[in-house]
């Protein structure tokens, strides 16, 4: 063996520094994309407030910052605010809120608030208070940034009024989960593009239900879709409803379902307004409990007494069958130029909406 034989093989520092360099140069890449981003997104953020707030919708941040290096955007906001004008004049108001935006799916948005929040209708002067355990919304909006789906969840919801000096707040409803999902639904035939809704609850609580005898906990479930109605700039119901008829639009209830311990309601169907305001359509109505409820609500004040004995000739003209998986009464109601029928015959008139 000789002397070169015994000398150990040369280390090759290129295949050690080849790949390092390598990962600092897509480092160093990748950090500048990301603020570059960050960058674009406080104007985009600047730009969608603006134009939100053409459209009757004030947004406000007491101290905004944006973070979440290197894989996400993090949108920190202290004491939001929203304020609507141009319909029912709102504010709402909210601790803090967290935004969240995968780098790969900017469009993708999640955001949580922290209570408790203050509703104030400006109008009226009257204010609530709210507050949850987690309350959580998110949406996703296609390239030129108009909205897509949205969807919100409130977990142990609690909303009150607020009591005057020294009182205790009045405890208007609870919710163990409150959800409410939209997706925009393209228009057909031309006309502009509609809404797909779900929404839900489960074990509400109102102390205004329980007054009219209908005990908790109640459960409800609501699907349906409104076309011709993405529209949703702020404006007074009789603006909304008149422009919603003019561009022929119509309301489909697929699952309408309220249950409590003693009650059960649910109803399908579709309506639409006339030119004039007038509601056309058909609506499948079913009770289970009907009585209890006309009972309760007569011992409340809020219905005459004569009325509990009509509601029970009423209830002979419905079909027996099952409610919810209850026995109850179903009914078939239609409209016709504002003319209310049940089961064909004329009943009354609903006055015309606008």
């Amino acid at each position: 063996m000789t002397a070169t034989d015994a000398l150990p093989p040369r280390r090759k520092p290129w295949l050690v520094i080849i790949p390092l360099a390598l990962v600092v140069i897509v480092a160093v890449i990748w950090s500048g994309l990301w603020f570059y981003a960050a960058t674009r997104a406080q104007g985009e953020i600047d730009a969608w407030i603006g134009r939100e707030a053409q459209l009757g919708r004030i947004w406000g941040c007491s101290d905004r910052t944006l973070g979440g290096f290197p894989f996400r955007f993090e949108l920190r906001c202290q004491s939001p605010t929203l304020e609507t004008r141009g319909g029912d004049a709102m504010r709402f108001t909210a601790v803090s809120t967290h935004v969240v935006a995968q780098v790969w799916a900017p469009s993708h948005i999640v955001a949580e608030f922290a209570g408790p929040a203050r509703v104030e209708d400006l109008n009226t002067g009257s204010a609530y208070a709210a507050n949850w355990s987690l309350l959580q919304m998110s949406g996703v909006g296609d390239l030129t940034g108009r909205p897509q789906r949205f969807s919100l969840q409130a977990h142990d919801m609690r909303i009150e009024q607020p009591g005057s000096a020294g009182t205790q707040p009045l405890s208007l409803a609870t919710a163990r989960l409150f959800e409410f999902h939209a997706r925009r639904a393209p228009g057909a035939d031309g006309k502009p593009d509609g809404v797909d809704y779900a929404s839900g609850m489960r074990d509400g609580q109102s102390a205004v239900l329980n007054a009219l005898g209908v005990t908790g906990p109640v459960d409800m479930t609501l699907q349906g879709t409104v076309s011709a109605s993405a529209d949703l700039r702020p404006m007074p119901v009789t603006q909304r409803l008149r422009a919603w008829a003019a561009a022929g639009g119509m309301a489909t209830l697929e699952r309408f379902a309220v249950t409590s311990p003693k009650l059960a309601v649910t109803s399908t169907g579709a309506v639409s307004l006339d030119p004039q305001g007038r509601l056309n359509g058909k609506l499948d109505l079913g009770f289970a409990g009907l009585n209890d409820l006309v009972k309760g609500l007569d011992r409340a004040g809020v219905i005459p007494r004569e009325v509990s004995p009509i509601v029970g000739a009423l209830a002979m003209v419905g079909k027996q069958g099952p409610v919810e998986g209850r026995q109850g009464t179903t009914f078939a109601l239609s409209f016709d130029a504002g003319t209310l029928k049940l089961a064909g015959f004329p009943v009354g008139i609903v006055p015309p909406l606008f």
